[in-house]
């Protein structure tokens, strides 16, 4: 028989968490939102609370086995609170899954700063004209003695305005599309290293910038992986965030929803309550059932990833699908608070404007997903997953 159920410690940590999210991480979200400052005592909470090291190495302070699922589960409820610090375990998860192939050097430098919350890193991927298509990438690393010189600009990077370091994407001159492409650890203090605020209608506590790298030496030792390699293997890693993001997107949504649920059994016109009208109660039962369905597509793919089944397409229909659920049913939550829902005083319009970028940004557009979900139907010859 097919168990819904997560496990008794899953739920034990779901409870820790949700107990954080709804006492210290809702009340000042509105706040956190609205500024450009990085939560780092917020964050340093979450290095408390072991949801920094989800499959991260053990001597390090992390829980060992890759663990997708619980990874999932915490960035889901911890959306329910603030969608921009959810964004944390993932964006630790892709970094430090990268990290555990570099030099002890590197990753005892690291690796614990991480886990504990004392730093964060950035990952280096997209530019200015290569977006999706992170093939086309044109920052190079050209060998020297001792290590390489990296020169290029990298654009619409989380957290580039407070990391201590990035990975950055980079080819040997000469090569094209994958090949040849690695991955260093740039310290952002290194001589040649400069980065720029880009703000957004949204997420503005991450930090998107662009980073710019002038003539920068990295030594030998902060090579990530194999040269040459580093572009397969960051490809791989995004199966698991992606589904991670659809979990955050429908946490910050169904939180949403269940305000509207609250407001509309105390906001009363002609003498009953909104939730008596149908226009108000079908609209949440719409979008109840669309974030719940959303929801199990997520962990469908997370799930295939653990059992090590092929889930490259599932993991893409989390990422596109789910963000667009989410942001109906935060609109429709919006509608339901009426002139409130759209006050800045209010997270409504906070959580919209979060959830926007997840449909533009952040692995992929919507239009790389469909790419990759009607590729492998195409090659499989079924629509069946």
């Amino acid at each position: 028989m097919i168990s819904f159920e997560f496990t008794e410690e899953q739920q034990q940590f779901a409870k820790v968490l949700r107990d954080f999210s709804t006492k210290e991480l809702l009340p000042y979200y509105t706040r956190r939102a609205a500024s450009t400052d990085f939560p780092y005592e917020a964050f340093a909470r979450l290095g408390e609370l072991g949801v920094l090291g989800i499959g991260l190495p053990e001597r390090f302070g992390g829980t060992g086995t890759e663990d997708p699922l619980l990874l999932g589960l915490a960035t889901e409820v911890l959306a329910e609170g603030d969608i921009n610090l959810a964004s944390a375990p993932i964006q630790v998860g892709l970094v430090g899954s990268q990290l555990v192939h570099s030099s002890d050097e590197v990753q005892e430098r690291y690796l614990p700063a991480l886990i504990e919350g004392r730093e964060t890193l950035a990952i280096a991927l997209t530019e200015p004209g290569s977006g999706s298509d992170a093939g086309a990438l044109r920052t190079t690393a050209t060998p020297v003695d001792g290590g390489w010189r990296l020169s290029g600009e990298k654009t619409a990077i989380s957290w580039a305005m407070n990391a201590s370091a990035t990975l950055v994407y980079a080819r040997t001159p000469g090569t094209s599309r994958s090949k040849g492409v690695s991955c260093f650890v740039v310290p952002m203090d290194a001589e040649g290293v400069t980065r720029h605020h880009m703000l957004g209608m949204g997420c503005l506590p991450i930090g998107w910038g662009s980073i710019h790298l002038d003539d920068v030496f990295i030594p030998t030792s902060h090579l990530v992986g194999e040269e040459g390699r580093g572009f397969a293997a960051v490809m791989n890693h995004f199966d698991f965030s992606r589904a991670a993001i659809g979990l955050m997107c429908l946490g910050a949504a169904r939180q949403s929803l269940d305000e509207a649920v609250t407001y509309s059994e105390q906001r009363e016109t002609f003498g009953q309550p909104i939730s008596t009208y149908q226009g108000v109660s079908f609209g949440i039962a719409e979008q109840a059932t669309l974030v719940e369905a959303a929801r199990l597509l997520c962990y469908k793919a997370l799930w295939s990833r653990e059992a090590g089944l092929p889930h490259t397409a599932l993991a893409s229909m989390s990422k596109w699908w789910p963000p667009q659920v989410a942001r109906q049913a935060i609109e429709v939550a919006m509608r339901i608070h009426g002139n409130l829902g759209y006050a800045a005083e209010f997270p409504h319009q906070a959580r919209y404007r979060d959830v926007m970028a997840y449909l533009v940004a952040a692995d992929g557009s919507a239009e790389i997903q469909k790419r990759i979900i009607s590729g492998d139907i195409y090659k499989r010859g079924s629509t069946a997953f």
